[in-house]
């Protein structure tokens, strides 16, 4: 079972969490691994978010992304009767009390149906007992040892923002997690994409990555 999170993780290249979650998922996803069982409103989570993110980077362009959850290759879980009888008879809403919004049906069909939850959230390791959790990164790491390195650098607005690069078997990752697949050849260019990205949208700020020139 998938946590929204993850989605929203392998579509967004400057996210902390991209490198792990997409090799999770393509991983399990290509070899016909996994069985992903999720709510249907897995995709409108997943909409919104990227709704959200796409508002304040894109004003005035369509914000409707495709997930990487494909609905024929999912067994959508449906909230019926039944369910919220087992819910109420297992007390789930108390045992799962700091849990919010969608977190907190996330756990209940984990516990209900005894199977694993997918999630890079820091909101579910409280309630490693009651769930077996996967996380994607303890899964898959942030990558083995990089075949190169380099450093890159973007200026923009007077500043000169730097950040080192690694190079792994088809990836490139920056020094602050976000990764992307390439080739080797095009790692430093790739990299000083991702770098861009992280400047447009703020992160690299925060991260004081940036000098004045």
């Amino acid at each position: 079972m998938l946590d929204a999170n993850v989605l929203v993780s392998i579509v967004n290249s400057d996210d902390v969490e991209h490198w792990s979650c997409y090799s999770f998922f393509r991983n399990l996803n290509d070899d016909g691994i996994a069985r992903w069982v999720v709510p249907g409103l897995i995709f409108f989570e997943f909409q919104s978010s990227q709704s959200r993110r796409y508002h304040k980077r894109s004003p005035g362009h369509p914000v409707f992304r495709h997930s990487p959850l494909n609905y024929k290759n999912t067994e959508l879980y449906h909230v019926t009767k039944s369910f919220l009888i087992k819910v109420n008879e297992l007390d789930l809403f108390n045992r799962f009390s700091s849990l919010r919004g969608q977190d907190l049906l996330y756990a209940c069909i984990a516990y209900v149906e005894k199977i694993p939850l997918v999630t890079p959230d820091k909101d579910f390791p409280p309630y490693s007992k009651d769930l077996t959790i996967i996380k994607p990164r303890d899964a898959y790491g942030t990558g083995d040892i990089p075949l190169q390195t380099g450093s890159v650098s973007v200026e923009k607005n007077g500043k000169i923002y730097t950040v080192g690069y690694e190079v792994f078997r088809g990836v490139v990752r920056l020094k602050t997690g976000q990764a992307t697949h390439t080739d080797q050849a095009t790692a430093k260019v790739t990299a000083k994409q991702l770098l861009q990205e992280i400047v447009g949208s703020g992160i690299a700020d925060k991260l004081n990555l940036g000098k004045h020139a």
